[in-house]
């Protein structure tokens, strides 16, 4: 499989194995706006009482789950990640507001937004989920809703949430801003911190 330290090789050279592997394709956020988010949700964490917040590292924009696949199938969608990530161009996204999702009284997933080049996004992420459909992983019938899932399981202990405390505004510095210059192959690990293991980085094509 393809390896972290040869994420930007081409990947038919790697290994096969006959590993299941839990897939799915995302953006990474840069180290220094891992950091500024990481300080607010320090804030966030007093008034909103999620029972798991986050790693910092696995902070990230989803583009297409995949779930279940073989290594040899991982692969395989690499060769084309890489070719569709080099015929795209950088765009800029800044984190924007918060919201949930599940029960009002008990969400599963506190998030904040996402803003900035949306119609590319949405563009870049058409694109994914057809490469993925092509190696057996259908997209989601659902629309697509991009956002930086900071906590899961609101704590029920705590009282009936309140969607009042979502407005506690942005962090000191502003909503972070960062230019996306690549996707990544994601493997997800149970019981680990971080979860979220990059098999391959595929950079996108300069201007």
């Amino acid at each position: 499989m393809i390896s972290p330290e040869k994420a930007t090789e081409t990947p038919s050279n790697a290994q096969t194995s006959s590993e299941m592997y839990r897939l799915f394709v995302g953006i990474q956020l840069p180290p220094d706006i891992q950091r500024e988010l990481e300080k607010w949700k320090g804030s966030l964490q007093k008034v909103l009482p999620f029972q798991k917040w986050t790693h910092p590292q696995d902070v990230h924009v989803t583009l297409s789950f995949l779930g279940d696949a073989s290594a040899e199938t991982a692969n395989a969608l690499a060769i084309e990640l890489r070719q569709l990530a080099a015929a795209t161009l950088p765009l800029t996204l800044h984190a924007e507001g918060l919201g949930v999702f599940g029960p009002p009284a008990a969400p599963s997933i506190l998030w904040a937004g996402v803003a900035g080049d949306l119609d590319a996004l949405a563009a870049l992420q058409r694109e994914v989920a057809g490469a993925c459909a092509r190696h057996g992983f259908p997209a989601e019938a659902r629309a697509y809703r991009p956002h930086l899932t900071l906590a899961r399981r609101y704590r029920t202990a705590a009282g009936p949430f309140s969607r009042a405390a979502l407005a506690v505004g942005a962090p000191s510095g502003g909503w972070p801003v960062w230019r996306v210059e690549d996707i990544v192959l994601y493997r997800s690990h149970l019981g680990r911190q971080p979860a979220y293991e990059p098999l391959g980085v595929f950079p996108f094509r300069e201007k």
